[in-house]
């Protein structure tokens, strides 16, 4: 074989080495950006979210109990069904997410944990219950001291127990959402430039080629090679950029919709620790300055949070009827503070918390749609990828070995 063919052979060699490199690359870029998107999206961010509902979930849970203890059986002054039935409906939402965080890969033991501690708890709570409802006419806002410390024990257990095992699902779930995260815009990044490179090289390979082959075969220009060049550029520029903005998408999701969910999310819970503050406070009179101190940090706590101006007025509200409540108690208006606390009526805290909780649950929804949504963008993006892609550079594999065949039959004929 002559220097020519050799030299002919060796470039076409070279260029399909360099398609199927880069094919290649296209395919692994394409799958690990659908792969992880498909992981941060279906896998990591519903098991945060079950965290973030959970965490609720027991915060108000315990509220909701402390308002059917401030109640009691006097419908007159306190809505009792209301919280009995809010009680049972957040009783109901933390086993619901307790099994879809072990569903999820949660760890067994936090779970556990958790399910020993809820049996704990609910044993509390139904002897509270039970020691109330067995004393007639019994003085408003004042369980007997056998309920209280029956409700103690509970209260004290969901705080020292069942939040913080709660919280360390949430932090091991927000830490895993954002591992997978940074772990998919990381292999989106490093695609981007390695495909970035490889196509540059082929494109300097396929130009040197055809001045190469333009002063051999005194042909100025070869139009199958210089489609393939043109199409292994585009292709080149277009895969950087698909997989750089895949990054970008990933992590805007994150930061301006996911993580200002969770942040919601756990204003939500903080609230209800404030409200069952309140209702501590009133039957709970030895801990009351405890309590009304708790109520101040919390406050300050969601401060935080504030997305709108509807959120920031309807805490304001919930604050000034948390000022109404106190001046009740201190003026020995013990009706009048428990109805403020449980009847939902405008004006009252029982509505103005309903409202301000209501404002915080449509900001969250949103962000988690926004999440959800952007979600769904980053997959559409890729949509097409890798198949397209592979499909077009099968046809620049043809185009070369269309190019280069007459000219090494010339040879062969020699």
């Amino acid at each position: 074989m002559g220097a020519v063919p050799a030299r002919l052979y060796g470039f076409v060699a070279l260029v399909l080495t360099g398609i199927v490199v880069l094919a290649s690359g296209i395919a692994v870029g394409a799958g690990n950006a659908r792969s992880g998107l498909d992981e941060v999206a279906h896998t990591s961010a519903p098991r945060a979210r079950a965290a973030a509902d959970l965490y609720f979930a027991l915060a108000d849970l315990d509220a909701q109990v402390a308002n059917v203890l401030l109640v009691g059986s006097d419908e007159q002054i306190g809505n009792r069904q209301l919280a009995l039935r809010q009680m049972r409906q957040r009783r109901a939402s933390v086993t619901e997410n307790i099994q879809k965080l072990a569903a999820g890969g949660a760890s067994s033991r936090t779970v556990q944990t958790l399910i020993d501690g809820l049996g704990k708890y609910d044993a509390y709570v139904a002897q509270a219950r039970l020691e109330d409802d067995q004393v007639e006419n019994r003085p408003i806002a004042r369980p007997p001291v056998v309920a209280l410390n029956y409700f103690v024990n509970a209260t004290s257990l969901l705080h020292d127990e069942l939040l913080p095992a709660a919280d360390a699902l949430g932090r091991g779930a927000g830490e895993k959402l954002a591992a997978d995260a940074d772990a998919d815009r990381t292999h989106a990044r490093w695609a981007a430039l390695a495909i970035g490179l490889v196509g540059l090289v082929l494109v300097v390979i396929l130009v040197v080629g055809q001045v190469w082959w333009a002063r051999r075969f005194r042909r100025v220009v070869v139009p199958g090679l210089a489609a393939v060049t043109i199409a292994v550029a585009a292709l080149t520029g277009t895969a950087a950029v698909v997989f750089t903005d895949h990054a970008s998408r990933l992590r805007d999701a994150e930061t301006q919709a996911f993580d200002p969910f969770l942040t919601l999310a756990r204003a939500r819970a903080t609230a209800s620790e404030a409200n069952a503050d309140e209702s501590r406070f009133v039957i709970l009179p030895e801990r009351a300055q405890a309590y009304g101190q708790g109520f101040k940090d919390k406050s300050i706590e969601l401060d935080k949070a504030v997305p709108n101006r509807q959120v920031a007025t309807r805490l304001e509200a919930f604050r000034r009827d948390d000022r109404a409540l106190r001046a009740a108690v201190a003026g020995g208006r013990l009706d009048v503070a428990v109805g403020l606390a449980t009847n939902v009526g405008r004006g009252n805290l029982a509505f103005d918390f309903y409202d301000y909780q209501t404002a915080l649950a449509v900001a969250a929804e949103a962000e988690h749609t926004d999440f959800e949504n952007r979600a769904d963008d980053a997959a559409d993006a890729l949509t097409g990828w890798p198949w397209a892609p592979i499909g077009v550079l099968g046809v620049c594999v043809v185009l070369v070995l269309a190019s280069a065949r007459p000219r090494l039959r010339e040879y062969a004929k020699r």
